[in-house]
């Protein structure tokens, strides 16, 4: 059965459709936070979507990351490409198995529009970070994600945005709930930022 775009997208406003379709969004990292990120913004009816990572599904990714036991042993942003076009094939979306560094960074800038942070790994935050800091794409990024509590919130800082319970990285133990939270949070600024505000 052939779903359209606009069938998918029928309970947002049409104006809010035509707006999104025209961007580019990257998304660093397809973990507990990017494989929600990605589902979230594909549902949204982003125009294209760029997934990094280079890790593999593993066993403990489950209790919190999209996936399956199937997708065990598969890489990361290949498998949260594969599942968003069989479920959306209109979607647009690309899975690059690649680790993100500071060149690969400048590249990244060049092609997205947008640029949203899902990494657990501190330094690649701050690398990440102290890059889009540099420059003017809109980054959103997070701080304080795992722990079982906290109150999540959002600052934003001109270009960069950050959403978590701003508690630190020290933490290692992580939970579906605020994990979730978070995501859809980084999306809700996506959201915002292809609109540009207009009610």
């Amino acid at each position: 059965m052939e779903v359209k775009r606009e069938d998918v997208l029928a309970r947002q406003r049409p104006e809010v459709n035509e707006a999104v379709k025209d961007f580019t969004v990257a998304v660093l990292g397809c973990g507990g936070l990017g494989s929600q990120v990605a589902w979230i913004l594909a549902r949204l009816g982003v125009g294209k979507l760029i997934l990094y990572d280079f890790d593999v599904v593993e066993a403990s990714n489950l209790n919190r990351q999209n996936y399956s036991v199937s997708d065990i042993g598969k890489k990361k942003a290949q498998a949260t490409a594969e599942r968003i076009k069989d479920w959306l094939p209109h979607v647009c979306v690309e899975a690059r198995d690649e680790f993100v560094d500071a060149e690969l960074l400048k590249g990244i800038e060049a092609e997205a529009d947008i640029v949203v942070e899902a990494y657990d790994g501190v330094q690649s935050k701050i690398e990440a970070f102290d890059f889009f800091q540099e420059h003017t794409t809109p980054y959103v990024c997070t701080t304080g994600v795992a722990g079982p509590s906290g109150a999540v919130m959002r600052k934003d800082f001109d270009h960069i945005h950050m959403v978590g319970d701003f508690n630190g990285e020290d933490r290692r133990d992580c939970y579906l709930p605020k994990v979730m939270t978070i995501a859809a949070m980084e999306c809700q600024v996506v959201l915002e930022l292809m609109i540009g505000g207009f009610e």
